[in-house]
């Protein structure tokens, strides 16, 4: 099978913009109650974490807890993100039907 670098490089290109939008959005989570909140990009790196200084003085492995919730929900919704981006530059792409 032969491949069209024509297409290829067109699918790199879309890909590169993609990371870099990707890299430019934000996305928050938050749990009890907005007193823990964490931001992460849409290349699933964590960028802040904010933690109301009353948590401080709670069990810690409840604040371990609550920074987990938050946490993997931000990331969650920065690959449900990236997932819809991938599928509409698919959708977005005149692909020949291989199958």
């Amino acid at each position: 099978m032969q491949f069209n670098k024509g297409l290829l490089n067109q699918v790199q290109n879309m890909m590169s913009k993609m990371q870099q939008e990707m890299g430019k959005m934000t996305f928050e989570a938050t749990s009890a109650n907005g007193k823990v909140k964490v931001t992460c990009n849409g290349l699933q790196e964590i960028i802040s974490i904010k933690i109301d200084p009353e948590l401080l003085k709670e069990d810690p492995t409840l604040l371990e807890d609550l920074i987990l919730v938050a946490t993997n929900e931000a990331l969650n919704k920065s690959k449900e993100a990236g997932n819809n981006a991938v599928a509409q530059m698919m959708a977005n792409m005149n692909l020949p039907n291989i199958f």
